[in-house]
């Protein structure tokens, strides 16, 4: 079972729209190439399988920039992203995307790189975005190897790695590293929780070679060999009951502490930044002014101003039009380029903040309150993730919007000062509501359906918590509908999971478009 981070899996990264997928995972996949040249790129060739998501959705949903822009070094959060083939036009960069039949692709978003620098060296990379902004780097000069950023890496290419693998091994445990050492043919890679100049200089005179470095991108730092508390709902449940542990938040904070050896105020720390982001991207979408990406208009400024100046009936849902409002105004900030916060991923970063921030702000609540609340989205997003997956290639959009909207049920519990059990229980309602939705972006943008979805998964999530806190009982628990939702996306055709080759996309109007 992998140990999912709140912070790295499930909250994040902070990014330019649109797709964490498609846009973020480049991005951090390009960063990490940029790590492994001597010196700065000349000429980029990347590889997409002709069946797989990229070759469907690169333009569309920025994989182009963001692995340009992060084999020229820059995070996915830099505003300067957008502009990253022009910025490589002017440097003299050299790139090509290439869209062939590739045998046996392991991903959907897998992607071969090949990177000449100017100095002559030749880089070959293999690697899969892997959902919400999440990445995998599964080749190297021709080696297998699995590195996702979330720990430091030392990469020591030799014939016989086996030899020193007991000498390091010494050194590691000397200095009480949490580690583990991969061998394959002609390499050696070593993991560890933490690293310094000093560790690195005694690596490489253990090894007879100064290796490759590559520090983490991700915000947190798993420990190596560490305890969790709990990895599923269930587990989390009955650690609640025998630890007397009644607000669920503090499960959350349990956990993230736990897995990055943090205290809970840093925890909380993290939390708010990511909150203020959210918050931040709702006003800016709602408000308008920004520039139009794709074959619509932003609608949620258009929806604002009708509102305030009273040009339409309306049925009266209360908090419910704020919140879908505001779910509406991130997603077209978001498809916009605007800076939102992934949450579990791009497509679906508008539900929490309208669901959770948008309410607990029309509830009177605090900063800290609020933040509490997302937390339990974010522990609810690591059940799913350890279970599941949050990639629409692999599960379609139940693993996006659904996931959200189970996520934000669970948050809206907290705010209204519910239990664990409640919190879990509205988690599960959620997402049992939106078993099957299929991922069917058209012209691969998002502005239909992906924008009004995020409302209605506002809607769902708001709906559930109330239903379960009124004595619901949703009966089926978390767990079985988080396996449910993945068995559902496996039985799905790769049509309807984020290719463009099925649902919306294929109606006339939608080609049309397209």
């Amino acid at each position: 079972m992998k140990n999912s981070s709140i912070f790295n899996e499930v909250f994040g990264p902070v990014m330019v729209g649109p797709s964490s997928s498609h846009t973020a995972g480049p991005a951090r996949i390009g960063l990490m190439c940029r790590r492994m040249l001597p010196d700065d790129p000349s000429e980029i060739e990347i590889t997409f399988d002709r069946l797989g998501s990229f070759a469907a959705t690169y333009i569309a949903q920025g994989s182009n920039y963001g692995f340009i822009g992060g084999l020229m070094g820059l995070d996915i959060g830099d505003e300067r992203i957008r502009r990253a083939l022009v910025t490589a036009k002017e440097k003299g960069i050299k790139f090509n995307f290439l869209i062939t039949d590739l045998v046996d692709p392991p991903h959907p978003n897998f992607a071969r790189i090949k990177v000449r620098t100017r100095s002559g060296y030749a880089l070959e990379a293999e690697a899969a975005s892997t959902g919400g902004g999440m990445f995998e780097i599964t080749g190297y000069q021709g080696r297998r190897v699995s590195l996702k950023g979330d720990g430091h890496e030392f990469l020591f290419l030799m014939d016989a790695p086996e030899a020193t693998a007991a000498a390091v091994e010494g050194i590691l445990k000397a200095r009480r590293i949490g580690h583990r050492t991969e061998i394959t043919p002609g390499l050696l890679n070593i993991k560890t929780d933490r690293a310094d100049d000093d560790l690195r200089r005694e690596l490489d005179r253990a090894t007879g070679q100064a290796g490759l470095y590559l520090a983490p991108i991700l915000p947190v730092v798993k420990r190596m060999g560490g305890a969790w508390p709990f990895t599923v709902a269930g587990e989390a449940l009955d650690y609640a009951r025998r630890n007397g542990i009644t607000e669920p938040w503090r499960l959350a904070t349990a956990y993230e502490s736990a897995l990055g050896g943090v205290g809970e105020d840093n925890v909380l720390a993290m939390m708010d930044h990511i909150a203020a982001v959210m918050r931040a991207s709702a006003l800016k979408g709602v408000a308008g002014g920004y520039r139009q990406r794709g074959f619509l208009p932003p609608q949620s400024p258009i929806m604002r101003q009708s509102v305030e100046e009273k040009r339409v009936p309306q049925v009266n849902l209360g908090v419910l039009n704020r919140a879908a409002l505001w779910s509406c105004g991130v997603l077209d900030y978001d498809i916009c380029l605007g800076v939102v916060a992934a949450a579990p991923t791009g497509g679906s970063s508008g539900v929490l903040p309208g669901a959770v921030i948008s309410v607990g702000e029309d509830l009177g609540l605090g900063q800290a309150e609020i933040s509490r609340a997302l937390l339990v989205g974010g522990l609810v997003g690591v059940f799913i993730d350890h279970q599941a997956t949050f990639a629409a290639e692999m599960a379609a959009c139940q693993a996006e919007i659904g996931a959200g909207s189970a996520m934000a049920a669970a948050a809206v519990v907290q705010l209204l000062q519910g239990t664990p059990q409640e919190a879990m229980d509205a988690a599960a309602l959620a997402l049992q509501n939106m078993l099957g939705l299929v991922c069917d972006p058209v012209a691969g943008v998002g502005n239909i359906p992906c924008v009004s979805r995020n409302a209605t998964g506002a809607a769902n999530a708001l709906i559930s918590a109330n239903m379960v806190l009124a004595g619901f009982n949703p009966r089926i628990p978390l767990d079985e509908v988080i396996e449910a939702m993945k068995s559902v996306g496996l039985m799905l055709p790769p049509e309807l999971r984020c290719t463009g080759r099925g649902g919306l996309c294929i109606t006339p109007t939608a080609k049309e478009i397209t």
